[in-house]
Formats: C-alpha cells, sequence, structure tokens
C-alpha cells in the first residue's frame, strides 16, 4: 500500500484494535485464482469501484475489521485483477455465519457477499491490474507460515515420540528398540531440519527483499512442511499407541487443526506441480514458438542443455562437499527434463501431472540440500555437528531414490494402470 493507506490501517492492525481478513477464495474458484468471478467495475464519475461478488472460506470474517479483496477489473482479461481494501461496516458488505469445521475452531471462518459496495478510490491497492500479482506474493508469506508451523508440530511429535518410546516396555525391552519405531522417529528429526532449514532460506531472501518473486521456493516449503508434518503427527499417534486415540491425549486434536494445511494456501496436489509449470514459463520463452516442429524446437534448446550449474559456496568437509554435488546434479537434471517435456508434450505439458510431480519431488531434494547447505555456511565455526551431517546424508539419500523413481519422461506403467482404471470406473 501507499502511505496514505498504511497510515490509515496499519495503526490499527498492529495494535490488534482491527483485525484484518484475506478475501480470494470463491465458492466455485479457489486454486484457479485468475478466474474468481468477484467483479469491481469503475463508477462513471472515476471515484470509486463497485464491487459485486461473493468469497469463501474466508478466515477471521466475523473478526475483521477490513479485508483485503480481489476482484476482476475487465471480464475480457482474466487476471487482471484489482486489491481492495474493504471495510467489513460499509454498505453492502454482508458476513455469513461461522462455518462449522472440523479443527482450527477458534477461527472465524465464514461466506462474504459484496453487493454494490462503494470502494473508494484511494482503497485501491497498488495499480489496475496489479491484483493477482499482490495476492501471489501474500501467499508467499502464507505458505511459509504453514512451513514455520510444520517444524512447530514436528519438533513437538518428535519429542513426544521420544519420550513415549523410552518409557513403553513391550516384550521386555522399550519400544525406542524396535527399528519400525526408530524409522518414525528419524525421519521426524530429519524432515523438521530440513524444513526448517527451507524456511530460514526463504525467509532470509524476503526479508531482505520483501517483494522478491519466490513463489517456487514458498512452494515449496508448503509442501515439503505441510505434507511431512502430516506424516509426523499420525506417526506419533502411532507410537503412543492405544492411548493416542483417546480425546484426553493432544493427537486427536493436533490432526484435526492440522489437517487443513495440506488444502489451504493451495493444495497439496497444486504445490506438487505448480514449481515445474511455473519454471515451464520461462523456458518457453527460450523455446520461442510451441507450433514449431520437434526437431526445430530441439534444435533451439540443444545448446542449453548441458551447461553447468555451479554452487558458488565451496566446503571443506567430505559431506558437505557431495551435498554441493548433489545438488549441482540435480538441478541440471531437473533443467534437462523440463527441456525434454517441452520438447516432447508443448503446450500439452500441463496436463502431464505425473510428470511434473516427479519433477517437484527431485527438486524438493534439490533446494532442501542448497538450504542446509546455506546454514551450514552460516555456521562456519568448527565442525558440523554430527547428528545434522547424518540427517543431510539421509536426505539426499531419499533424494536419490526420488531420482531413480523421477527419471520417466514418458507414462509409467503404473501412471497407464491408474489411468485405465479410472477410465473403466467411470464409464458405462
Amino acid at each position: 500500500g501507499n502511505d496514505e493507506q498504511k497510515a490509515a490501517y496499519l495503526p490499527h492492525a498492529a495494535s490488534g484494535s482491527s483485525i484484518f481478513a484475506y478475501a480470494l477464495t470463491e465458492p466455485q474458484t479457489g486454486s484457479d485464482a485468475q478466474h474468481i468471478t468477484t467483479r469491481a467495475e469503475l463508477s462513471d464519475d472515476g471515484r470509486t469501484y463497485v464491487l459485486n461478488g461473493q468469497k469463501t472460506y474466508i478466515t477471521n470474517a466475523n473478526y475483521a475489521g477490513a479485508m483485503t479483496v480481489f476482484a476482476q477489473l475487465d471480464p475480457a482479461k482474466p487476471g487482471f485483477m484489482g486489491a481492495f481494501i474493504v471495510e467489513t461496516g460499509w454498505d453492502g458488505v454482508k458476513i455469513g455465519k461461522d462455518m462449522p469445521k472440523m479443527g482450527l475452531k477458534a477461527s472465524s471462518t465464514a461466506a462474504v457477499q459484496f453487493r454494490d459496495v462503494r470502494v473508494p478510490m484511494e482503497n485501491l491497492l497498488g495499480k489496475p491490474g496489479d491484483g493477482f500479482k499482490i495476492a501471489m506474493t501474500i501467499l508467499n508469506y502464507g505458505r511459509l507460515g504453514l512451513g514455520a508451523a510444520s517444524v512447530g508440530l514436528m519438533e513437538q511429535s518428535l519429542h513426544d515420540m521420544l519420550k513415549r518410546a523410552a518409557n513403553r516396555v513391550q516384550f521386555g525391552t522399550p519400544i525406542s528398540h524396535f527399528p519400525l519405531i526408530q524409522e518414525k522417529i528419524v525421519k521426524a528429526r530429519v524432515y523438521s531440519v530440513v524444513s526448517a532449514a527451507m524456511n530460514a532460506f526463504a525467509a532470509k531472501i524476503l526479508d531482505q527483499y520483501p517483494l522478491a518473486d519466490l513463489a517456487v521456493e514458498t512452494s515449496h516449503c508448503k509442501l515439503f512442511g505441510t505434507t511431512r508434518a502430516w506424516d509426523t503427527l499420525n506417526d506419533a499417534l502411532q507410537v503412543a499407541g492405544g492411548s493416542g486415540y483417546l480425546a484426553t491425549q493432544p493427537y486427536e486434536k493436533r490432526l484435526r487443526d492440522f489437517r487443513v494445511a495440506t488444502v489451504f494456501e493451495g493444495t497439496t496436489e497444486i504445490h506438487s506441480i505448480y514449481p515445474p509449470l511455473f519454471m515451464v514459463r520461462r523456458i518457453s520463452r527460450q523455446l520461442g514458438d510451441g507450433s514449431l516442429g520437434i526437431l526445430a524446437r530441439l534444435g533451439r534448446v540443444t545448446g542449453g542443455l548441458y551447461k553447468g550449474i555451479d554452487c558458488p559456496v565451496r566446503f571443506e568437509h567430505r559431506v558437505l562437499r557431495k551435498a554441493a554435488r548433489f545438488a549441482r546434479r540435480h538441478a541440471g537434471a531437473i533443467k534437462r527434463r523440463l527441456y525434454a517435456g517441452l520438447v516432447v508434450y508443448g503446450k500439452k505439458i500441463s496436463r502431464k501431472e505425473f510428470f511434473l510431480r516427479r519433477i517437484t519431488t527431485l527438486s524438493l531434494y534439490t533446494y532442501g540440500t542448497l538450504a542446509l547447505l546455506a546454514r551450514y555456511d552460516q555456521q562456519r565455526q568448527g565442525d558440523p555437528d554430527p547428528i545434522g551431517l547424518l540427517a543431510l546424508r539421509y536426505f539426499m539419500e531419499e533424494g536419490r531414490q526420488a531420482d531413480k523413481d523421477g527419471r520417466h519422461l514418458f507414462q509409467t506403467k503404473l501412471d497407464g494402470l491408474k489411468h485405465r482404471l479410472f477410465h473403466h470406473m467411470t464409464t458405462d
């Protein structure tokens, strides 16, 4: 916002005298934010925008004194949006009852309707058309917040599992001696360390450059953190055994409250394909016209396939040097596979979701390794801690397996069977 907007609203937000909400999602439009249907039309006198539409699943809706509302400005240009500061007390703003939810019950979540709401011109954030960019920038911070929450839950779950496994005795020995229990505890430690490094890496950049384009990095923070935290929460309940199923224990509430984390701020499915699609848009500018034949497109990119990807930091420790080579090698593999996918599939690549997910998985391990290396680079005092190094080695080994599993450019046999099964299940 500009200085006048900050002066009008930030003191209230900072003091807590007014709560704010973020209104983007609509009944028929979730992840496909460019195609929301709420509209804002400039009035004849050019002094106000007239806002009409409906939002849903809006957090803080019944607490909020104002909302950041996103609306289309030109029906002929989907995605040409405006972001508006809308006060909830204005005429035409109607907030529904709180929705009964599975978890997060202290949070207000409701639908909001806007009917001929007159929004002053000075309440437009940025310029006309900046709305989508503003929405995506804000989501960077929301995704990073979910990554941080994931770390906290994994660390608490790790603490609970260690305590339970040490004290619970079965077959004459603590269950901490059983490899299948040890596996759950180790994964919690590795994933919390990696997720924390991912978040810190992205947060440091955003701290220096608040408007930096970190769509891929924050997507990775959200996807890795929330999926691993969900698995860890489930593992913690499992280690607790029968007592973990009791409502008097914390596991039920944690699972209910956290379940939405894999849905909002972009679903797990969207984040599983979004990073490579984001990168594809950049590469497409190098490829040029997608209507060219396969040989012509191949000729345009051949020269860029095998350019070296260098890591600017050098490490003395053997494990860290291996990690740097791991990151360089797999960054190059991601680039080559994306190029190959574009050459083979062209504009249809966005529909090749299994292929895209394989790219994202490898990218997660590459980014996680780079984030851990960045953390070690900042701690260049003495040798790295042994547990941290073992966690890094464990994470890289998982990454190598992901690389092997993700080398398929074309549909795998399993992918094909999924398609055939679904086809038979949904046709007469």
